[in-house]
């Protein structure tokens, strides 16, 4: 059945391939709702974007609808991670029915982490978080959360810049007013959020079902500290540390994603006696979003 499905789509996607003309230059496509955040920055209301992942999906099963591959026909340009399971699925194709469509990788420029953490059974878990946090140059490895660290959008919005200013030139001045203040918004909070985690006597650490802030917490100096580990659930012994480094710790709270099963994460958040906290890895404001849970991180901790 998922087969038929898969041929229906391609059928379609085929069937809304543009003419030549049909191409218009207030288009841009975007995988996620924080790159619509990123373009419209700098962009203003210059264009429409159109987003592929809708809110409430995530993008581990998600797949496009014809909808949306009829405003992807219209875009002048896809601005992709190439680090989500659906473009690595999808975006072959996505640029075989496109050729005219500019593809450009904001990830250029990036250091990409490892997306594994290797605590073992016999692992001490209160070992420094950059020894988890290694750079990677594997795809299958690479942690794609690239949007929940202001030092990694900055460069993100410096590749899309790059491209805007070359492929409308005229606008190049408001583009370029528009990216100096978002810049300066994104230093003006990493300053705020260095302070709040400077002064401990340790870094902050934090406990999280699925290992999505890599990067934000490689940024800050913290300890993520993950329950699931390459994509399974804890094992007895790697459960008891977990125990044993929440009181150690004075931790309070799981963070969960929205996106994942809150049953799995309540049971746990139950064995190790402490509450759950959701958090939208996907929310459009970026700033809000990383505010929101830096705030919520300090309070993780008890004194």
């Amino acid at each position: 059945m998922r087969n038929i499905l898969f041929y229906l789509l391609l059928f379609s996607l085929i069937s809304c391939r543009p003419h030549d003309k049909s191409r218009v230059d207030n288009y841009i496509t975007v995988s996620i709702r924080p790159q619509k955040y990123i373009v419209e920055q700098i962009a203003g209301d210059r264009f429409k974007v159109n987003v592929l992942v809708p809110d409430g999906s995530g993008p581990e099963t998600y797949e496009p609808t014809t909808r949306q591959m009829r405003e992807l026909a219209k875009s002048q340009v896809y601005f992709t991670m190439g680090l989500l399971d659906f473009e690595k699925k999808w975006a072959p194709m996505l640029t075989d029915l496109h050729p005219e469509m500019d593809v450009v990788d904001v990830t250029d420029g990036i250091q990409l982490l490892s997306g594994s953490h290797h605590h073992h059974e016999d692992e001490n878990l209160n070992h420094d978080a950059n020894d988890h946090l290694q750079a990677s140059n594997t795809p299958e490895a690479v942690d794609p959360h690239i949007w929940l660290s202001l030092r990694t959008v900055k460069i993100q919005s410096d590749n899309i810049l790059r491209y805007l200013t070359a492929k409308f030139p005229d606008e190049k001045d408001a583009f370029n007013d528009n990216h100096k203040k978002f810049i300066n918004s994104i230093d003006s909070l990493d300053r705020v959020l260095i302070q709040m985690f400077s002064g401990g006597a340790e870094p902050f650490s934090f406990i999280i079902y699925h290992p999505s802030l890599s990067y934000f917490a490689n940024d800050y100096g913290l300890i993520q500290i993950p329950i699931e580990l390459e994509g399974k659930e804890p094992s007895p012994a790697y459960l008891k540390e977990l125990i044993d480094t929440v009181k150690d710790k004075k931790l309070t709270t799981v963070f969960y994603s929205e996106q994942f099963d809150k049953k799995s994460a309540q049971v746990l958040a139950d064995q190790l006696d402490i509450s759950l906290t959701s958090f939208n890895p996907l929310a459009e404001n970026i700033e809000e979003n990383l505010l929101s849970v830096s705030k919520k991180i300090v309070e993780s901790k008890t004194e």
